[in-house]
């Protein structure tokens, strides 16, 4: 054994495995760079972000604009020098159609290493939004899976107010008064003063007389925002009839026959649900840290403008 330690042949192979380690090392050190973005990059930005928002973007949010444009540089070279380009069938079938496109002749690996040769992938949208997503993908799945402490579900739930909220639902009838139609109000008003509490005392309304366990948000779609506010009132009276309310239609008499205060589920029900957000919310941590450390392993090189 002491032999074979000293042999000559072990430096050798050791020696040769300490290089293959340093050159390897070396070629990705060399390939980790991202290339500072130019004036008319960053005048597309801006144009992009007028376009979708309307005004002209700051210096802060443009240079966060330009910081993001980096970021997505580093992910899709990382996500390259880790061979994700080479296995999945999108990015596959997108570099044969570049390759076509070209006019490049052989085999389907032929096409596909041209492509490649030409840096042409780097450059394509589709397989560029592709490999971050698979990266994300993959870096998510690195994980091992943790599940959420008691405290953490509970923390959650404070935070995030509208987890298991369940609004107020009115149940009413009502008589409708189409404003299309001479004095609605006054017409209504007369049935309310005399008492004649019958549907044929008003007009056809064509989602009926009755509606049942309507939330504000729905009552509103289906007869206005005002009509929704005053009959949600707390002062509105149950069982009783009274009005005219206006609506987007006309006016109504109307009669509550049932009313379900809001209320919170609460957090022992909302488990599953609790758990998929505070599992969504550690993934974009990780997410957000692997970033960062990738941040700290790219150079980035800045050319002077000719």
């Amino acid at each position: 054994m002491r032999r074979f330690l000293s042999s000559r042949l072990l430096h050798f192979f050791l020696l040769g495995l300490m290089l293959y380690g340093i050159t390897a090392r070396y070629d990705k050190y060399s390939q980790r760079f991202v290339t500072c973005l130019s004036q008319s990059e960053l005048q597309v930005l801006a144009e992009d972000w007028a376009r979708s928002t309307g005004r002209v973007a700051t210096s802060i949010e443009l240079s966060r604009l330009a910081d993001a444009a980096l970021d997505d540089q580093r992910l899709v070279t990382e996500a390259m020098l880790q061979g994700l380009h080479k296995s999945d069938p999108v990015i596959i079938q997108r570099l044969l159609r570049d390759a076509e496109f070209l006019g490049f002749e052989g085999s389907a690996r032929e096409k596909i290493d041209a492509v490649l040769a030409m840096d042409i992938a780097a450059g394509d949208e589709v397989i560029r939004r592709r490999l971050i997503q698979i990266l994300q993908h993959n870096i998510a799945n690195a994980e091992d899976k943790i599940d959420a402490s008691a405290d953490q579900l509970q923390a959650i739930y404070t935070e995030n107010i509208n987890i298991g909220a369940v609004p107020a639902r009115l149940s009413f009838e009502h008589i409708f008064f189409d404003v299309r139609k001479a004095d609605a109000k006054a017409r209504a008003e007369f049935a309310l003063q005399e008492k004649l509490f019958d549907a044929s005392m008003g007009d056809v309304f064509l989602e009926g007389n009755q509606f049942f366990a309507l939330t504000p948000g729905s009552l509103s779609s289906k007869l206005g925002h005002d009509f929704s506010v005053a009959l949600n009132q707390k002062e509105a009276p149950m069982g009783e009839w009274f009005g005219p309310l206006q609506s987007a239609y006309g006016f109504h008499l109307v009669r509550l026959t049932e009313r379900q205060a809001a209320y919170r589920r609460p957090v022992a029900e909302l488990g599953p649900e609790l758990e998929s957000i505070w599992q969504k919310k550690r993934q974009a941590q990780h997410w957000q840290d692997y970033l960062e450390d990738l941040r700290h392993q790219y150079r980035v090189e800045c050319h002077a403008p000719n």
